[in-house]
């Protein structure tokens, strides 16, 4: 994933949207998502930083994020000045200073679907 760390930002000036795929375990959800949040900060941007990663399973959404939380030694999703939060069926655990949100497709599809149930997760 380091190799198209430029790549990626580029991508996101261009498009809002940047879909990308890639090889299990190459980094897509780690690394990818705090690329585009350090190249937010370093843009100036860091207050705009809305990152949503899909998961096709809760389990993987919830320890993604608290990976990610502790790579950047962040507090657990949830809590207080935690850049890193979840929301899957069941569990939300989303701060105020998330910047990076791990979700499962499912919820994904109902933010697409009702927007205004799930405020602190903007589309």
């Amino acid at each position: 994933a380091a190799a198209f760390r430029t790549k990626v930002l580029e991508s996101l000036d261009m498009s809002r949207v940047v879909v990308v795929c890639g090889a299990t375990g190459c980094g897509k959800s780690t690394q990818v998502s705090q690329f585009i949040l350090e190249g937010m900060v370093a843009a100036g941007r860091a207050d705009n930083a809305n990152i949503l990663v899909t998961q096709p399973r809760r389990v993987a959404a919830i320890s993604l994020a608290e990976r990610v939380a502790s790579e950047r030694n962040s507090p657990p999703p949830g809590s207080r000045g935690s850049v890193v939060g979840y929301n899957v069926r069941l569990a939300r655990r989303i701060s105020d200073d998330a910047q990076i949100v791990y979700c499962t497709v499912g919820i994904l599809l109902r933010m697409l679907v009702n927007p205004s149930e799930d405020d602190d997760v903007e589309l």
